[in-house]
């Protein structure tokens, strides 16, 4: 950017910020007028009432007081009369004092949201008045051209990321259908079978009874596809746990929903590893969740090993099935949004590197590990 294009959008921020100061300085004295044109009005309100007080004391006294039956002073009943007048304009002006009131306060709340666009603006005012102090940017002085022409990105590395993005896409309407289609689906008929039983619990108390039931079941089907929501999106991962206690507690949870598979587990870490970063915990169980899921449900596998490896500088893993192998090429034509595909390409973003080993007769041997940089 030139020097003259630099001090042209400048002047045009400057004029900017001038105008719109200039607008709220305008509007907070014109507020400020009506406030105290409010206040005079109550004001006002408060000296009327206290007069029509008085004078409603005045006709209470003379109609109360007592007479002698001798007297030869007969009321009317003129003076009750302009008392309940008088009552009646009271009741009309605290009715007014508390519309006034009601007011003001409204009035008093966008006040303030005006002084403080007001303390913004005159702050940036400053600001700018201390810019124009310091000296523009020279013209070959560009910074951004500099930054991208010493930051080379590898091809293959673009590419990968923009693999990752369609993935995530992908993940988000995946969820955001399950959403639509098994939430707001059970829920909008929930809600029209609630507004049915309203009539059936007195016209027709055993359909009413079934139809308690559907929506059991329904909501029931709305909290299952919550679960699986949330499971998507690794809702249920708590990274503040070591991995070798998310990996146990994973790992006890698969040996329960599956009890007839043999599984052999060896998990190894080393105890000089106090912490690591959140990244490598939630990608190495995505990983292992990936890829066991695979053999679970598709290998027909008796029995499952897991080996897993922590050392200070390095995570390993590895996971072999007896169960049916997948074709050679299986893994190479997978579409990209498969599991399968989402596992390569973050093993690839974590610098890492992954052996897939298949045989139609011999089942799956799969391995992946990357350095954790702690």
């Amino acid at each position: 950017m030139g020097s003259s294009e630099y001090d042209d959008n400048f002047e045009l921020i400057e004029l900017a910020n001038k105008d719109m100061l200039d607008y709220f300085n305008k509007a907070f004295l014109n507020h400020l007028e009506d406030i105290q044109s409010v206040k005079t009005q109550i004001f006002e309100i408060d000296i009327k009432t206290d007069e029509l007080e008085k004078t409603k004391d005045l006709y209470a006294f003379k109609s109360n007081s007592k007479k002698s039956v001798f007297s030869p002073i007969i009321s009317d009943g003129s003076d009750t009369e302009r008392g309940k007048i008088i009552s009646d304009q009271l009741s009309s002006l605290a009715d007014v004092r508390e519309s006034l009131i009601m007011k003001l306060r409204s009035m008093e709340i966008r006040l303030g949201e005006l002084k403080k666009h007001l303390s913004k603006l005159n702050d940036a005012a400053d600001a700018i008045d201390a810019i124009k102090s310091a000296p523009a940017p020279e013209e070959e002085d560009d910074g951004f051209e500099l930054l991208f022409e010493e930051s080379k990105i590898p091809e293959d590395f673009i590419v990968h990321g923009k693999t990752v993005l369609m993935q995530s896409a992908y993940d988000k309407a995946v969820a955001n259908a399950l959403l639509d289609k098994k939430v707001k689906d059970s829920m909008d008929s929930v809600t029209h079978k609630l507004d049915a039983l309203s009539y059936m619990i007195t016209s027709d108390p055993a359909r009413a009874k079934v139809t308690l039931h559907e929506i059991n079941r329904s909501a029931k089907r709305v909290i299952n596809a919550v679960d699986e929501v949330q499971t998507r999106l690794d809702y249920e991962l708590d990274s503040t746990k070591s991995l070798k206690a998310l990996l146990e507690e994973y790992l006890n949870e698969q040996k329960q929903a599956h009890p007839y598979m043999n599984f052999d587990t060896d998990l190894t870490c080393d105890e000089s590893v106090s912490s690591l970063a959140p990244v490598y915990s939630i990608y190495t169980m995505k990983l292992i969740g990936i890829y066991l899921d695979n053999a679970l449900k598709h290998a027909n596998a008796d029995s499952i090993e897991i080996k897993f490896m922590l050392t200070p500088t390095k995570i390993e893993v590895a996971i072999n099935d007896d169960g049916d192998g997948m074709e050679p090429d299986a893994p190479s034509k997978a579409p990209w949004y498969s599991s399968l595909k989402k596992a390569e390409e973050i093993i690839t973003l974590l610098g890492g590197e992954l052996h897939l080993i298949t045989d139609l007769d011999q089942g799956t041997k799969v391995s992946f590990s990357y350095y954790t940089n702690n």
